[in-house]
Parts: structure tokens; sequence; C-alpha cells
């Protein structure tokens, strides 16, 4: 034998099961991490938490200093409370938050791994696949990220684990904790509720016993299940009166994916675009809440789907097949625009000819899961895959919702390069062509031509707005301004930059240039009702009253729900000495937008002697 292989064969033996390989993957988890944030921490696009994250990083602050959700929750709550609670030890300094949850999550999330692997396959295969995911991209990047991803496939990946050791030795404890940890990562994912059924076909398929007996351990997923979830809905219920079982974004994002336009609507970004869609349920009536949008958003979704339910069968076959496609899918940003700023994330996720790392993980996995056809635990989970990727197609695929099951896609990745090698080592034919030709199929289909309804976003110009309005919130108006003008600049047409650069001017008292960008705004977007009010007031205070009430009618048009719109009308119209008919704009506004109540009672008493 060479020395090479000597070594290798040597390295293999040394590593076991024990508490030093623990260790050392911990080890190579901290390594990989830090050096992930020291090739980042210098970067413009890590500075700040952008859109989804800045969300949830502004909810958590909010909650850590005792100001919570006001109304039923918007997202899964497990998230933004988590953050909160590390808010409240750490301060509100969004570099540390990053770096403490990159540090604790990517070592528990490759240990959590390494103990399911060893149950499929060698100890040094296991430890190499659970050491391949501290250096897969996606994982590598959202560990940093302020968002629920990462934080998600820890518990999916404990979930897993629990259910497989339920699977041995079936015992109602083992299948309660093991609906536990899938319920608790249904509080941080809804779409980690697509474990539970498994887990219950699981719980009544294995082991020996009376029907009664499995029917028990079944129950048992279904009341740990409750036990983390039942909480959430009872505080929506608190706050609301009515039952919420999680939040209330679940009909927004049906109808997104699932509406007759939907390569409109899974286009659409934050800003005015989202904030029209938004107002779809309010402007047909009968909405008075959030719950009510919700359920609102969810009637569309089934009414579009009812109108068409073979292009329906058809779109979701195509979101459960873009779940498994090499490519990460973007939904906000675009993980391929984020490598220029890491060397790492561009040595571990790339497009050239090959989709890495999900296009040579997916064939492989599909190996895996044909090697192992035949074990239990190898079935509980590729059908827990199975069912999250497809709970996730109902709504739609991204690279960020594949994330809680990409450790277990690793690892079946890992089985089948097992599998190949076993197959080649033993000079065994017919069970390398037919896994050969497995993992060629299997690629082939990863690596189609996939066109995407987000394929004409400007990414760029999104990335360089979303930073300049986080920096602008923190107070850096001159980063602000560049990263604005550089959206501008990548994309003339986005009307979102063009508005709040006009924004940041009117701020620092320059009328000329305000003007000019919420010209620019509405002459891209002749909708942007927003942009049409702040221009008004420009206007009106330059003495053309008449040109400023001409864009405040339009804004009403163009949304009649913007109370701003209506509030200003009302302020022109008293201006010009029409009071009365300010009155009714005034009481719009007021319905609207409560904040304007007393202003409203003011003009009613001044108006009470006329009357």
């Amino acid at each position: 034998m060479n020395f090479p292989a000597r070594r290798a064969r040597d390295l293999a033996a040394a590593i076991g099961t024990g508490w030093r390989s623990a260790v050392a993957l911990a080890a190579v988890a901290l390594a990989c991490q830090g050096a992930f944030l020291l090739d980042t921490s210098g970067r413009l696009a890590f500075r700040y938490p952008l859109v989804d994250a800045a969300a949830y990083y502004h909810q958590a602050c909010a909650i850590a200093a005792g100001l919570g959700s006001p109304g039923p929750f918007w997202q899964p709550p497990g998230y933004p409370y988590a953050l909160a609670l590390l808010v409240r030890l750490a301060g509100t300094d969004a570099a540390v938050l990053r770096t403490i949850q990159a540090l604790s999550l990517a070592p528990l999330t490759a240990l959590l791994l390494w103990r399911l692997a060893l149950r499929l396959l060698p100890p040094a295969w296991a430890f190499a696949a659970a050491a391949a995911t501290c250096l897969t991209g996606p994982l590598l990047f959202y560990a940093s990220q302020l968002l629920p991803a990462m934080p998600a496939a820890a518990l999916v990946c404990a979930a897993l684990l629990l259910a497989l050791r339920a699977g041995e030795k079936p015992a109602f404890g083992r299948w309660l904790l093991a609906g536990l940890a899938a319920g608790a990562a249904t509080v941080f994912v809804a779409t980690a509720a697509a474990l539970l059924p498994v887990f219950a076909g699981a719980a009544l398929l294995a082991g020996a016993g009376p029907t009664g007996a499995r029917l028990r351990r079944a129950a048992a997923v279904a009341a740990g299940a409750l036990l983390a979830i039942a909480p959430v809905g009872a505080r929506n219920y608190a706050v609301c009166g009515r039952w919420v079982w999680l939040s209330t974004n679940s009909g927004a994002n049906l109808y997104v994916g699932n509406s007759r336009d939907w390569n409109v609507t899974l286009a659409v970004q934050p800003g005015l675009d989202w904030d029209r869609l938004m107002r779809l349920p309010w402007l047909q009536g009968g909405v008075g809440d959030a719950v009510d949008a919700d359920r609102a958003f969810r009637r569309l979704a089934l009414r579009d789907v009812s109108r068409a339910p073979l292009t329906a069968c058809r779109r979701l076959a195509r979101k459960a097949l873009a779940f498994w496609h090499g490519r990460e899918l973007p939904r906000n940003f675009d993980l391929y625009g984020w490598r220029g700023d890491s060397l790492l994330l561009r040595l571990t996720v790339w497009r050239a000819g090959l989709c890495f790392p999900a296009g040579l993980l997916v064939p492989l996995a599909v190996a895996g899961v044909w090697s192992w056809r035949r074990r239990r635990e190898a079935l509980l989970l590729a059908a827990s895959c199975l069912a999250f990727g497809l709970l996730v197609a109902v709504y739609f695929p991204t690279s960020r919702y594949r994330v809680p099951v990409l450790p277990a896609l690793v690892l079946f990745a890992c089985g089948g390069a097992h599998a190949l090698w076993l197959a080649a080592a033993g000079r065994r034919r017919r069970p390398l062509a037919a896994l050969a030709g497995l993992v060629l199929a299997a690629g082939a289909a990863a690596h189609a031509p996939l066109r995407w309804p987000t394929d004409a976003v400007r990414y760029d110009a999104q990335r360089a707005n979303a930073i300049g309005a986080a920096a602008d919130v923190r107070g850096d108006t001159a980063l602000a301004r560049r990263q604005y003008e550089e959206a501008l600049r990548l994309d003339p047409a986005f009307a979102d930059a063009a508005f709040n650069l006009g924004c940041l001017y009117g701020r620092r008292n320059d009328p000329a240039r305000a003007q000019a960008c919420y010209e620019a705004a509405i002459a891209a977007r002749p909708d942007h009702d927003a942009a049409r009010v702040n221009l008004a007031a420009l206007l009106a205070a330059r003495g053309r009253a008449a040109e400023a009430l001409g864009h405040i009618l339009q804004a009403e048009t163009f949304n009649p729900l913007n109370a701003e719109a209506w509030h200003s009308h009302a302020a022109l119209l008293q201006r010009a000495g029409r009071a009365v008919e300010a009155l009714a704009a005034l009481a719009r506004a007021a319905a609207l937008d409560p904040q304007y109540r007393p202003e409203l009672a003011a003009l009613e008493r001044a108006l009470a002697p006329r009357r």
C-alpha cells in the first residue's frame, strides 16, 4: 500500500464515535464559521441586516425592550423571540449577534448530523458527512444571517435524530420528544410541520405491539407538537379573539405561489409592489384586520387553483422539482450575488456548468436513498425530506427555504458516495453501473434548464437599495445616498430607490433634489402613491397648490388606503379655505389611521357652529 493510502486508512481508523471526534468536529465547524466571519467582517453587504433579516432584527429588539407585537404574529414567532433573548444577553450590535449565532449553530448542526450519520454510515464517513455541512455554501452563509433558516436546520436535525431513536426503541416518551422537536422547528419555519405526519406514520409502523399502543405512539407525536405550537395559537387568540395557529402570513404566501399570475406575484419585491399586493384583500372589502386578510388571501389562492386545476397541478409539480434543482433560487435576494463579498462563498457556491453544491448533492443523495432503500431509518429521513420539499412547493421554493433539510441532503449524498466507493472498491460492475446511472440521470434533472419568475429581477439593484435603507435607518446618510445612487445606476427605472433617495434629500433640506427624485420615481412608476404625496408637499410649500392637489388625487386613485394622501388632501383644502370639504377627506384619513382622529375631532368642533 502506498504512503497516502496508508495514511488515509490510519486516519479513518482513528475516527470513532466518542468525545474526541465530537470535539474535532466542533473545531472544524468553528474554524469554518470563524474564517467566514473574518472574511465578511469588513464587507459592506454584511454590515447591516437586510430585508427580512432587518425585519427580524428590529422585531427582536422591540421584543427585548418589552414592545411585543400588538396583534397576532405576522411570521412564526420562534426566531424573533430566540433572537430577542440573544439581544437581552449580548446587546443590539448586529455583528455580535451574527457572530454568536454562527459560532453556536454551526457546531450544533454538525454534531447533530454526525449522530444521525452514525446510524447509517461507518464512523469515518459519518464524520466526513458532518464536516461537509461546515463547508456547504448555503449553510455556511445562512448560519450568520439573522434569519430562521439555520436555527430551523438545527431543530430539524434534532427532530430527525429523536425520531430515529424512537423508531429504534418505540416508546410514548420518545415519540413525544420527536413531536416536540418537530413542533419547535415549526414555530421557527412553518413548513417544518411536514415532518409531523411522517413521524406519526413512522410511530404507527415502528416496532411490534397491539394497535392501541401504536396509536398512542402516533398520538404522542401530535401531543409533542401541540406542546410547542399551542402556546403560540393561544397567545394569538388572546390578542385578537380568533384562532391563528401560528401566523398570519401563510395566506399571503399561498397566494404568491398559487395565483393565476404567479409569474408576477412571485417576482414581487419589498417596496411599492409588495405593499400593493398586501392591499389586495383590503381593497376587495370585508377585511377588518390581519386575520381577515390572511383568510382572504387563502380564499383568493384557492379560487385561482379551483378555476384551473390542471394548470395548478402542473405548477405544483414544477415547484416541487424546482425545490430539488441544483440552482439556488432567489426570493428577496440572490445568494449568487453575495459571492463577490466572500472568498469562501465563491468557493462553495457557484454556477459554472455545474450548480454547486446542490447540483452535486442531489444526484449523490438519490444514489444514497437507493442504496439504503431497505433500511427503515433511511426511509424515515427520506420521507421527511420529501414531505418538507412538497409542503414548501405548495407555497414556493427558494434557496433559503431548502436550508432546514440541507444537512440531511448532505448525509444522503455521503451515503451515495459511500455506496459508489464500495461498489468500485469491490469491482461490482452492475451495482456500480446502476448507481452511476442514477447519479447521471438525477444530475441531468438537477441541471435541467429552469426558467423562474424571478429571473428578470435586478437583484444587484435590490441589494444596493436594501443596504441604503439599512444605512439610512442608522443615520449613515452618506452611505445611504451612495447605495441609492448605485441602485439607480444598476436599474435607472428603480422607482423605490429614487423615492428613498428623495426622502433622504428631503430630510437634508434639499427640496430641489428631493423633487427631482420624486419626479423620477413617478416617471418610472406613475402609480407610486407615496412619491406623489411627498412631491405634493414640496409643491404646496412653493405655492403650487393646484399641482399638489392633482398629485394627491392621483395618489388616492392608485391607493385608496393611503391615509397620508387623504390627510394631505384635507390639509390642502383647509389651506384653500374649504374646511367643510376637508372634513370628508380628514374623516377618511382618520378611519385609515387613528393618529388623525384628534385632528378630525378638532375640525368637527370648529365647524360645529356652521352646521
